[in-house]
C-alpha cells in the first residue's frame, strides 16, 4: 500500500505573462495523517504550487499523484472535483444566504437525509460547532468561520485538505488558539493536509514537515525543529528568525573564526576548509570572566518580555570588529558595558551552502 497520499515529482508551471518559472522541478512527498506547510515570501511560489495540487493549474511539466493516481503529468488531467480533495479558502468562501448547517451539506452528494444529518453532526461536534447550526456567515467570528469552513471540507471524507493562508484573517490575538485548535482537528479526523503560509510561525506550530519555497524552487524541507536548527543556507537561517552568520576555518582542534577558536560537536570537515555558520542568539551561555571566552561590548539592549537580547561589539584586531546578538535571560542584569559568552558548542550549525550573502 502506498504510503503516500500526494507526491510530486519534478512539477514544473510556467506562465506566459512572466520570465522564467513560478515553481521549477520540485519533487515531494506527502504521507497519509501528515500536515505540510507551503512557506515562502510573497513570489515563492506557494500559492501556485496549491493550485497545481488543487487542479486550478496544470502543470508545465512533471506529475502529481494523489492517492497513487496520477491527476497530472504525461497527457493527464484530472478535473478538481474529481481529485478527492477538500480546499478551505482564505476568505472561507462560506454561502452567505445558508446557515452553518446548509454550508456543511453543501458538499455531501449522494447520501440520504439521515446519512447526511449524522455526517453533519459528526464534523459538528469535531469541530466543536455545534451551537452553532442555526447561524448564518454574517454572525460568525473569524475563528468560527474558519472552523465552519474546515469542517464543510472535511465533511465528504477528502483524502486531501489543502488551506490557502488559514490565518490570515484571524485576529492575532486568537491565532495561536486557532492554531492548536486545527491541528487537534485535523489529528483526530486522521486527514491529510497542506497549507500555505507565509509566517514561520503558523508553518512551526502546525506543521508536522515545512517546504521551504524560494524563486519556485524547494530549498529545503524537513521537521520545524530541522529548518530552525539545521538550516541548509543562509537564506532558510534569516527566514526563520535572528541568527549570527559567522565564517570561520576548519582546523584540528575546531572551528577558527574572527571571534576565536569555537569548540565544536560535529563531525568537522577537512582541516583548512573555510564554512560559513549560523549560531542563534539563544545558543550563546554568558561566562563570569574572560577565560577562554569571547568578550564584547554591550551597544545595545532590549527587553522582549521572555528574554533580553544584547548587540554586542567584538574587537577582532586590525581596527575590525563584529556585532553578535545573544539573548540572557530577562532576569540577568546586563548593566556592565562588557560581557563575556561562548556559543554552546552542540548548538554550532555548520551551513551547506557557504555564500554569506545568499538572504
Amino acid at each position: 500500500m502506498n504510503p503516500y497520499i500526494l507526491e510530486l515529482n519534478l512539477v514544473s508551471k510556467s506562465f506566459a505573462s512572466a520570465d522564467g518559472f513560478a515553481v521549477e522541478d520540485v519533487t515531494l512527498k506527502v504521507a497519509t495523517g501528515e500536515v505540510l506547510a507551503l512557506l515562502g515570501e510573497s513570489g515563492s511560489g506557494k500559492t501556485t504550487m496549491l493550485r497545481l495540487i488543487a487542479g486550478f493549474e496544470r502543470p508545465t511539466s512533471g506529475e502529481i499523484f494523489i492517492g497513487g493516481q496520477m491527476v497530472a503529468g504525461n497527457g493527464v488531467f484530472m478535473e478538481p472535483e474529481k481529485r478527492g480533495i477538500g480546499v478551505v479558502f482564505q476568505d472561507y468562501a462560506l454561502f452567505p444566504h445558508l446557515n452553518v448547517k446548509e454550508n456543511m451539506a453543501f458538499g455531501l452528494k449522494g447520501l440520504d437525509r439521515p446519512a447526511k444529518a449524522a455526517r453533519i453532526k459528526e464534523m459538528m461536534e469535531l469541530t466543536e460547532t455545534v451551537s452553532l447550526e442555526e447561524r448564518y456567515p454574517h454572525e460568525l467570528s473569524g475563528g468560527q468561520k474558519q472552523r465552519i469552513a474546515l469542517a464543510r471540507a472535511l465533511a465528504p471524507g477528502p483524502a486531501l485538505i489543502l488551506f490557502d493562508e488559514p490565518f490570515s484573517s484571524i485576529d492575532s490575538m486568537i491565532k495561536m488558539q486557532m492554531r492548536k485548535e486545527i491541528r487537534k482537528i485535523l489529528k483526530t479526523a486522521g486527514s491529510t493536509a497542506v497549507f500555505v503560509t507565509h509566517d514561520t510561525r503558523d508553518a512551526m506550530a502546525m506543521a508536522d514537515r515545512i517546504c521551504m519555497l524560494r524563486k519556485g524552487k524547494n530549498i529545503q524541507t524537513s521537521t520545524p525543529g530541522d529548518l530552525y536548527n539545521s538550516p541548509r543556507n543562509a537564506y532558510v537561517a534569516n527566514f526563520f528568525g535572528k541568527t549570527n552568520l559567522i565564517p570561520a576555518q576548519v582546523t584540528e582542534r575546531g572551528l577558527m573564526t574572527a571571534l576565536g577558536l569555537l569548540p565544536y560537536e560535529g563531525e568537522l570537515r577537512k582541516p583548512g576548509e573555510r564554512v560559513l555558520l549560523s549560531i542563534r542568539p539563544e545558543s550563546f551561555v554568558m561566562k563570569e570572566n574572560d577565560e577562554n571566552c569571547i568578550c564584547g561590548n554591550i551597544v545595545d539592549s532590549n527587553f522582549m518580555g521572555e528574554y533580553n537580547e544584547l548587540v554586542c561589539e567584538v574587537h577582532t584586531g586590525n581596527g575590525n570588529s563584529e556585532e553578535v546578538v545573544i539573548r540572557i535571560s530577562p532576569e540577568r542584569s546586563c548593566d556592565d558595558k562588557q560581557c563575556y559568552f561562548m556559543p554552546r558548542k552542540n548548538k554550532i550549525h555548520i551551513l551547506n551552502d557557504n555564500n554569506r550573502e545568499d538572504h
